[in-house]
């Protein structure tokens, strides 16, 4: 494993060499600059995703658990298109590709990678979310306790130099 960790710099660099002596050296400084900006801007798609659903999530009380695998991964794959060579871009770009994302998933043995289903997980606690479910609601209860505040400030007394108070 400590090999690996060595030789990825290596190799990265080396693909970023050959790219250059087989095009130009300017080919491969813009290859990286492009990629890098791709990277960038997946990166900033993957946020605002992440917080639209957020919101979307906020306002119906459901919480998609696929949100952050497919967001993620985008995110993950512009952070690999922001690193300069050929072998993180090409990684990148099979994460971007979803029927590989799950297979690459699979392939790393994590769970819950899906790239089409769909899962919600309702913040409501689960007796109350089988009893609306009985009555015919939507699943969803949310309870909590409010205090009522006056709006209208009470006025502040202010002591002159002389000790007298006016209004």
């Amino acid at each position: 494993m400590r090999w690996i960790a060595f030789l990825y710099p290596m190799m990265e660099l080396w693909s970023l060499i050959e790219l250059g002596a087989r095009t130009t050296a300017g080919a491969a400084l813009v290859w990286v600059l492009v990629a890098g900006l791709i990277g960038l801007a997946a990166i900033r798609f993957a946020g605002t995703q992440v917080l639209a659903r957020l919101q979307a999530a906020q306002r119906e009380g459901a919480l998609q658990q696929h949100l952050l695998a497919g967001d993620m991964a985008l995110a993950i794959a512009g952070l690999l298109l922001i690193a300069p060579g050929l072998i993180s871009d090409s990684l990148a770009l099979l994460i971007m590709i979803p029927p590989f994302r799950g297979w690459l998933g699979k392939l790393m043995g994590l769970r819950g990678v899906k790239t089409g289903a769909q899962f919600t997980h309702s913040f409501s606690q689960p007796q109350a979310d089988a009893h609306a479910r009985s009555e015919g609601g939507d699943g969803v209860i949310l309870e909590g306790e409010f205090q009522e505040v006056d709006v209208t400030p009470a006025k502040i007394q202010r002591h002159g130099p002389d000790g007298a108070g006016r209004a």
